[in-house]
């Protein structure tokens, strides 16, 4: 009898095993994504996110502003009247707080660099008699600056298409007390994982 009972045992085992290996989702550590929130305001944005561990992954996205998202002023700045960024390339990495595979809460810690246009700056030149001039005006300005964010990522159809909601920001390091805030990488994200 337990020779019978071992014998089922073992093979229902073995028939529970394979079923659950059948089952089980691929892992997927590549994402390349777009912000849909971005897109709806004619911004261009390009994201690609790898994954590291459990846990942990990290990316590189890529945003080249519209003139309608330069009109929301998401920027400020303490040195410029009226400041807007061209584009932005943003270095980030993410802690998932239930698993990179899984829908999960995330931080973002995020890097950033910059380059924008910005009005009311005074610069000051000197003309050929050796004067020194001061020119109000536009000047091209990059920068540099660190940031973070928080958001929720959502997965469909067996883990491959991803939805997000993401709200972050980042701070200008442009001198050791002048800090521009903006909101970056904020907004619902589509992407899709292979």
């Amino acid at each position: 009898m337990t020779k019978h009972f071992l014998i089922v045992f073992i093979t229902l085992y073995t028939f529970i095993y394979a079923k659950a290996q059948d089952n089980e989702l691929p892992v997927y550590k590549n994402l390349v994504s777009t912000n849909l929130s971005y897109a709806f305001l004619g911004s261009v944005n390009f994201s690609y996110e790898r994954t590291f561990g459990g846990n942990f992954s990290g990316g590189i996205a890529y945003t080249n502003y519209s003139n309608a998202h330069r009109n929301l002023n998401v920027e400020t700045s303490d040195i410029y009247n009226n400041y807007s960024i061209d584009f932005e390339v943003n270095p980030f990495a993410r802690l998932y707080f239930q698993g990179a595979q899984k829908r999960s809460l995330f931080i973002e810690f995020i890097g950033s660099y910059s380059e924008g246009e910005a009005e009311g700056g005074i610069e000051r030149s000197t003309n050929s008699l050796g004067y020194g001039v001061y020119n109000y005006g536009y000047k091209k300005v990059e920068n540099i600056g660190i940031g973070t964010g928080v958001g929720y990522r959502f997965l469909l159809l067996k883990n491959k298409l991803v939805l997000e909601a993401q709200f972050g920001i980042r701070a200008n390091l442009n001198e050791i007390w002048i800090y521009e805030v903006g909101i970056v990488r904020t907004g619902f994200k589509a992407g899709y994982r292979f």
